[in-house]
């Protein structure tokens, strides 16, 4: 049985994530941001790290954003999740820290607008965000060298 092959947005869109997701970790390192920057919080930390978007993933517009993510471990990820308020709170402050209060503000009123990405699935979109991610992506590599 041969198997369906996937549409060109679908390939596209797992590439921007993968892309999404290795610059989160050039930029953050493999350690969790919550766990070095807030360690009062009292989570369970482990060592399965994983980029978490500070604004939802259902909001498309922010999807690829790399302001949008922090390197987190698998426990606050699960405390956010579960909505632990301590976890949620540090992960925004750590994104406004970053980011500058005004992005933060332009990402939250993004989010806030509740309006779907009508190009999420087109070829031409993903591409272009997959162009800006290989950008940063290799901005980033160079600096770190």
């Amino acid at each position: 049985m041969k198997r369906k092959k996937k549409p060109r947005n679908k390939l596209l869109q797992e590439e921007c994530g993968d892309l999404w997701k290795e610059i989160i970790e050039l930029r953050d390192g493999r350690r969790c941001m919550v766990e070095v920057l807030f360690p009062e919080i009292a989570v369970n930390h482990d060592k399965v790290y994983q980029a978490d978007h500070c604004f939802t993933r259902a909001n498309k517009f922010l999807f690829f954003e790399v302001s949008n993510g922090t390197m987190v471990c698998s426990g606050c990820n699960m405390n956010k999740h579960y909505d632990n308020k301590s976890v949620k709170r540090a992960i925004d402050m750590i994104v406004m820290d970053r980011e500058g209060e005004e992005r933060y503000k332009e990402m939250l009123a993004c989010d806030m607008k509740k309006s779907a990405n009508s190009d999420w699935n087109k070829v031409r979109w993903l591409e272009e965000q997959r162009d800006r991610l290989l950008l940063i992506r290799d901005k980033l590599g160079k600096e770190k060298k």
